[in-house]
């Protein structure tokens, strides 16, 4: 006999469960966003206004990353796709802190659990979310492709920054810590120590002065060109919103270029549904934001399709 879970439906525009919608079943109802309930309840799903007034004072677009899976989903659905036959590949920190916080799962790093529907997903992503897993992880990640009911896939490519609740930009306060000590963290660390690293420096990097250290070597590489910009800037926080997107641009291009996401790595003819923007980490507690930047669809036939401008029009 069938193991009976209990499932509930959740209204994606309010993140609310819909009254009188709990149900015991073998499995998960296709039609409507329904969830196991005892994965799937979270705290503090929607900050106070005061926190996203905060947050849209640095990135005045963005939205809780709980919306963002749950319009990922709807989105990528009407182009003719169920999530549970898209593997998807998330290109975020590995120190990344933010997520939904379980009614039965202690964490401290998790993605937004409107995105658990998707396949995998695949981890392309390291420090500050660069994809330091290249080309092989993309051919990796590719070749995972649910190709007997013609699947698709999704990359999710997003470097990420924190911001307090008390406004500070760079910083998080992370739990275990004391909130004197969330005025000195670093968020992300990586970014931090590469922008020092660029400023103490007056040569660009080389390889061979990282031993055992890639992904450091490569974001300091990434803001070395950028070292008198990032001066002249007087702020913590400044310097690491500047940084950061230079990280994300970077990955973009590598990405949407001619030996990232092509043919030659995912296959031809398949649809890949690609989105680039900046995780925004928050106090612990708290669920965290993203910055959508650009949204875009690849196929062999045809190449790159920007459906940014649609995409934006319904968050």
């Amino acid at each position: 006999m069938a193991t009976l879970r209990p499932y509930a439906l959740k209204n994606p525009k309010t993140d609310t469960v819909v009254p009188g919608t709990l149900i015991l079943s073998s499995i998960k109802p296709v039609s409507g966003d329904w969830f196991p309930v005892v994965e799937g309840i979270e705290r503090n799903v929607t900050n106070p206004v005061s926190y996203d007034n905060t947050v849209k004072i640095t990135y005045p677009s963005c939205i809780n990353s709980q919306r963002f899976g749950d319009y990922a989903k709807a989105f990528i659905q009407a182009k003719g796709y169920t999530p549970d036959n898209i593997v998807l590949s998330e290109s975020i920190c590995s120190d990344d802190i933010d997520g939904p916080i379980y009614a039965d799962i202690k964490n401290i790093g998790q993605t937004p659990a409107s995105q658990n529907d998707f396949l995998g997903p695949f981890m392309s992503g390291g420090l500050s979310g660069y994809p330091h897993t290249g080309i092989l992880g993309i051919q990796a990640w590719g070749s995972h492709i649910t190709s007997t009911t013609s699947g698709a896939l999704f990359f999710i490519n997003t470097p990420h920054i924190g911001i307090s609740q008390v406004g500070n930009v760079g910083r998080v306060w992370r739990r275990g810590k004391t909130q004197a000590q969330s005025l000195t963290d670093n968020t992300c660390g990586a970014v931090a120590t590469a922008v020092a690293w660029v400023a103490a420096n007056g040569s660009a990097p080389v390889v061979a002065s990282f031993p055992n250290d890639y992904q450091n070597y490569q974001l300091c590489a990434i803001l070395f060109p950028f070292k008198a910009a990032l001066a002249a800037l007087t702020t913590y926080g400044a310097k690491m919103v500047y940084a950061t997107e230079k990280i994300r641009l970077s990955a973009d291009t590598f990405l949407t270029g001619a030996s990232g996401i092509i043919a030659a790595n995912v296959g031809a003819g398949i649809d890949v549904f690609y989105c680039s923007g900046t995780f925004i980490n928050t106090d612990d507690g708290y669920n965290a934001y993203i910055n959508v930047t650009s949204f875009k669809k690849y196929n062999s036939v045809g190449g790159w399709v920007d459906l940014t401008t649609s995409f934006l029009a319904g968050l």
